[in-house]
């Protein structure tokens, strides 16, 4: 998971940045299972991301590259470098209700 502090009005802009890198350069990364994009309610200049990989190997690649990329490209947007932390899913559960 990552967390993002965004300079004051920059959010918007930086994290659909980053919203379209992970739509277009995860897809076909190995071991990428999806992702989570989470904007604050409380705090217009943070946003969070909870990305899904198969395995702590692909993790590990996926920052040196989709990451670290991202990163690159939205730096002036950025307040602080995003903080990472790593967690194992323990249990999940997902749906659609269509109504």
């Amino acid at each position: 998971m990552s967390v993002w502090h965004f300079k004051s009005g920059k959010r918007e802009d930086a994290f659909s940045e980053i919203d379209r890198v992970l739509n277009l350069e995860t897809r076909h990364t190995d071991g990428f299972r999806g992702y989570l994009s989470l904007l604050s309610s409380e705090d217009k200049n943070l946003a969070a991301v909870l990305t899904l990989w198969r395995d702590e190997d692909t993790l590990r690649k996926s920052e040196k590259g989709v990451f670290a990329e991202v990163t690159k490209r939205i730096q002036d947007s950025l307040k602080d470098q995003p903080q990472v932390s790593h967690y194992r899913v323990f249990s999940t559960e997902m749906f659609q209700r269509f109504e």
